[in-house]
Formats: structure tokens, C-alpha cells, sequence
């Protein structure tokens, strides 16, 4: 049975990976370098340290690498202060299984610091009861180590944890963790082999309490 389900943040609670894009897109162009979907679509679900990793080897150089990056993030932080919403169901999926006795937690590639300011942002970050973020693993999804963490820390086992995800690389690590992935993809479809591994993939976050309810 189920007791506690943990869920990643960026494009499954907040509709984060649209402005990530377009902020991509932007401070590339300003920049005068080329940028493609195939290359953003590699940073969901990374931890910053993966994300530099993937542009420097793409760009074959460590300046070109930060100077992106520092441009697109001015861009997207100016970008959430005034267009992020959250996904559908978010806050009432939290209420539901917060009243039906799970515990909920986090586990987000993103740093604590950018968790707690997006999440206080829409008076949901106090509703988690465990958070785990990106700077305090070694390696980043797919890498299960984030949800073992995660799992640990609520004080369960990962059979008795359901994982929220929206992404390929988030998935793969619940899966590869041991817990029960539920995914509700966001932006990039899931390829077969991780939608058989899943518990399910839903539509919106309005599903995810019965689903969960299913398990036993």
C-alpha cells in the first residue's frame, strides 16, 4: 500500500518547462548562438551540473556554455515572476491525498532555493513534509539516487512510495528506484518502454489521488 508519493516539480506542479524553452530560445538568439528543441529537450529533468555538462559538449566550450545559460536564466526568472501558472489539479491533488493521510514530498532537479521561491510563490511549499532537491545528490535523473534519497527521508520504503514525474528522466528514476510512477507527461511524449514500466500515466493531476487509491 501506498504511503507516501513524492512528486518532481518542474512541469508536473508548475507549467515551468514552456517559459524554460522559450527563455532557451531567446537568450540563445541574443547571443548570436544556434539552439534547437532536440538540445532543450535534453535538460528536462537535469540538475543543473548535467545541464552545463550537455551544453559544454555541445558547444565544445565552457564560456559559450555559461554565457547561455546565465542569459537564458535572467530571462526565465524575469518570465515566472509574471507568466507561471500552475498545472491542472496541482493544488487540489495536494489537499486530496494530504486529507486521504499520505504523506507528500518533493524531489526536484531544481535547487532549493528556486523550489521554495516557486512553490511559496502559490502558498504550496509548506504542504510538503519532505523535500529533496538537485544540489544534494551526487547524480541527477535518471539516476535513481534522488528518489532513494527522497524515499529515506519520508521514511519509507520505495514500494510504499508512488513518484509523480512528467518526463522521461524523472520516471526512469522512480522506476529504477523501486516506486510506484505515476506519469503525467508534459511537453515531450514518453517513449514505450517507460510508459510499461509506469503504475499509469494520466491526464491531469485531477487523477492522480484514485490511482493512487488503486494500489495495494
Amino acid at each position: 500500500m501506498i504511503k507516501a508519493v513524492i512528486f518532481d516539480m518542474d512541469g508536473t506542479l508548475v507549467d515551468t518547462e514552456r517559459l524554460g524553452i522559450k527563455a532557451w530560445k531567446v537568450g540563445a538568439a541574443e547571443l548570436g548562438i544556434a539552439i534547437d528543441d532536440a538540445l532543450i529537450y535534453q535538460f528536462i529533468g537535469r540538475t543543473l551540473p548535467d545541464v552545463m555538462g550537455i551544453l559544454e559538449e555541445h558547444y565544445g566550450s565552457h564560456e559559450a556554455a555559461d554565457a547561455i545559460y546565465r542569459r537564458h536564466k535572467e530571462i526565465r526568472d524575469e518570465m515566472v515572476k509574471t507568466d507561471l501558472e500552475l498545472k491542472a489539479g496541482t493544488a487540489e491533488c495536494l489537499d486530496e491525498l494530504l486529507a486521504a493521510g499520505y504523506q507528500v514530498g518533493l524531489a526536484t532537479s531544481s535547487r532549493h532555493v528556486t523550489a521554495e521561491r516557486t512553490l511559496k510563490a502559490f502558498g504550496l511549499f509548506d504542504k510538503f513534509e519532505t523535500v529533496t532537491c538537485g544540489e544534494e545528490v551526487e547524480h541527477g535523473k535518471p539516476d535513481p539516487e534522488m528518489y532513494l534519497l527522497a524515499c529515506k527521508r519520508a521514511g519509507f520504503a520505495p514500494e510504499e512510495c508512488a513518484v509523480v514525474e512528467d518526463s522521461r528522466n524523472g520516471c526512469v528514476s522512480g522506476i529504477a528506484a523501486g516506486c510506484h510512477v505515476f506519469a503525467v507527461p508534459d511537453i515531450v511524449p514518453l517513449p514505450q518502454d517507460v510508459v510499461d514500466g509506469c503504475a499509469a500515466v494520466l491526464d491531469t493531476l485531477f487523477d492522480l489521488t484514485a490511482a493512487v487509491k488503486t494500489v495495494r
